[in-house]
């Protein structure tokens, strides 16, 4: 019940902020250029490479901690407020570096003004880490959506008045202390500017290992980005950036919230004892039966999706943005292996995956980009199935599950996910993959697709569609009370 109260929370409000996220993309593509964009981005990709120091996960150490005292607190804050006044000069630094790199001045600019984030950042540490430990996903969710609205309306406002791509970085910093004083005021039983280094050994210990897993992707996604723009150049790493940022909406907006609910509820089982195997099973059934079909159509769609909303100079946007869906695709099959592999204190092991898989994805991800920006796309693609041969089998060990398990599970979401892209696909065959296709008759295909998915999943039996009527009941009840 508890799970499915956070998961309802978390849901509401990233649909909110998804919906935000959303229009407000849509209104900056049409006022600025790829190249603007282009440059935001290539900025935002320095900003990512040496913020990796940050995918320590300190805010995970506090959730998952049985015991949690103040001097471990403490120390977690020394600890993360060390590393932001790091982040903070290096980005700084790097902004004159970056200007000489790529020619360009905005990149300094906008480096200059992005370096204050991580020191506001910081303050509100503490208490958003505490108030994911108590399950409070309500406040979460609210607070994401207001901050996210108005940094929005910041973004748009002064994208009209000229501002071109430092519109998008005062949004940052305006949205960054926005977030700081609302999660202090609400969560301001947690504030604390305590330091301590009386656990500093563990700490470290905790946040190096999920550093080498979290931060050897990050690192290795901004270098790709670095060096699509370096031999692409900044417009096509502007179009890469659009495809890369709409798959990720989806991405962390159901992916990621839900990763979020059953980080806490897996640590809490761990706890307990408890054995992960049919609560994880149930997870990969929800995740496969909701994520396959909507990457598939978004995959089946991007050519229209791009050129109707965004418009025509972003076409080129279209392809990268489907292959990227489509190894999402496989991604899912080994959901929440980041989740399973740190409760189950298997990080070390995790450590060692990730390296292999950074270096032979980079590598890839680099040797596409001197073909086409097409073929460094395609080559998430080889990444997320290596990915998979890695992970499968230790998520099946550790949680106790078998292979037929995972394969009764993929049957099933697989034919759900044919019968709700079959309309669409026989669509974009009959009008030959036109970007041009009518909204009308996409609108009817996906309607179309999401009735018969509906019947499929009840004809599967599938566990999606039981959670879905869970939800359609109590929704009526409280209707009904009302």
């Amino acid at each position: 019940m508890a799970v499915r109260r956070s998961l309802a929370w978390m849901a509401f409000g990233q649909g909110g902020f998804f919906c935000l996220q959303f229009l407000g993309s849509v209104v900056v593509a049409r006022l600025l250029s790829p190249y603007e964009i282009g440059v935001f981005a290539i900025a935002m990709a320095v900003v990512g490479l040496v913020s990796v120091v940050q995918a320590i996960g300190l805010n995970n150490l506090l959730v998952r901690e049985r015991d949690l005292t103040p001097d471990l607190v403490a120390s977690a804050a020394a600890a993360n407020i060390a590393i932001c006044l790091l982040l903070a000069v290096t980005i700084a630094v790097l902004g004159y570096l970056g200007e000489a790199l790529f020619k360009e001045p905005g990149v300094r600019h906008v480096l200059l003004v992005l370096a204050v984030v991580p020191i506001i950042g910081h303050f509100a540490f503490v208490p958003g880490a505490m108030l994911e430990r108590e399950g409070n996903f309500r406040t979460i969710a609210l607070l994401k959506m207001v901050s996210t609205a108005i940094g929005v309306g910041i973004t748009i406002t002064l994208a009209l008045k000229g501002y071109s791509y430092m519109s998008l970085a005062y949004s940052q910093v305006a949205t960054a202390l926005l977030t700081n004083v609302a999660t202090n005021v609400v969560a301001r039983r947690h504030v604390t500017f305590r330091l301590s280094l009386a656990h500093w050994s563990k700490v470290w210990r905790f946040g190096l290992q999920i550093f080498a897993i979290s931060g050897a992707s990050r690192i290795a996604n901004r270098t790709m980005e670095v060096s699509l723009g370096s031999i692409l150049g900044l417009g096509q790493l502007g179009l890469f950036s659009r495809a890369s940022n709409n798959h990720n909406m989806l991405w962390d907006n159901i992916h990621g919230v839900v990763g979020r609910v059953v980080f806490v509820d897996f640590s809490q089982r761990a706890h307990e004892g408890a054995p992960l195997g049919d609560r994880y099973l149930r997870v990969l059934e929800l995740m496969s039966g909701l994520l396959w079909p909507v990457f598939a159509l978004v995959a089946v769609l991007a050519g229209p999706l791009i050129v109707h909303i965004y418009g025509p100079p972003w076409a080129g946007a279209a392809p990268p943005l489907a292959l990227l869906c489509i190894a999402s695709i496989v991604l899912v099959s080994t959901t929440m292996s980041w989740e399973v592999f740190v409760v189950c204190h298997e990080t070390a092991r995790q450590v060692r995956f990730e390296f292999i898989r950074t270096l032979l994805g980079t590598g890839l991800f680099i040797a596409g980009c001197f073909i086409s920006l097409e073929a460094a796309a395609a080559s998430r693609i080889l990444d997320a199935l290596f990915a998979q041969f890695l992970y499968r089998p230790h998520l099946e060990r550790m949680t106790g599950t078998s292979r037929h398990a995972f394969s009764a599970i993929y049957l099933r979401s697989a034919i759900a996910t044919l019968v709700a892209v079959a309309p669409s696909l026989a669509l974009m065959i009959l009008w030959r993959f036109s970007a041009q296709t009518p909204v009308a008759l996409l609108v009817l295909s996906v309607g179309g697709g999401g009735l018969l998915w509906l019947l499929a999943l009840r004809g599967l039996h599938h566990a999606l569609y039981g959670e879905i009527m869970t939800v359609l009941t109590r929704l009526r009840q409280r209707a009904i009370a009302v």
